[in-house]
């Protein structure tokens, strides 16, 4: 990555790869983060249309405001072309390095005590 990332994003990071430790056994693989990721999008896909666009807005007024905000931060993060939808490719390839970035010993395997401290 060329910038530092924030505090916030350092948190998400840290956030985001506890969550993909899929067997629970403390360290995330990349097959793990891959699988994770998939499942995520598949989750914000609400309508299995192959993108996440304002369509998989839900029904209900107060999930509907909390989808805005969400929606607005993946986009700006995910969508590449600016075209206002984000495909599983952008979804994919939106920072291809960050395992080998936090995979700091080079072990294949990434373990909370890699992980970003937002300190």
């Amino acid at each position: 990555m060329s910038a530092q990332p924030n505090i916030e994003a350092l948190e998400k990071i840290a956030e985001m790869m506890i969550e993909a430790d899929l067997n629970g056994d403390g360290k995330t693989t990349r097959a793990e983060l891959i699988q994770h990721r998939a499942q995520m999008f598949a989750r914000l896909d609400r309508n299995e249309d192959g993108v996440i666009d304002k369509q998989d807005r839900p029904k209900r007024p107060m999930a509907k405001r909390k989808f805005e905000p969400a929606f607005d931060q993946v986009k700006s993060v995910f969508d590449s072309n600016k075209d206002g939808r984000v495909t599983l490719d952008e979804w994919n390839r939106s920072d291809p390095d960050i395992f080998a970035m936090l995979d700091r010993n080079g072990d294949g395997v990434v373990t909370r005590a890699e992980l970003p401290s937002p300190k």
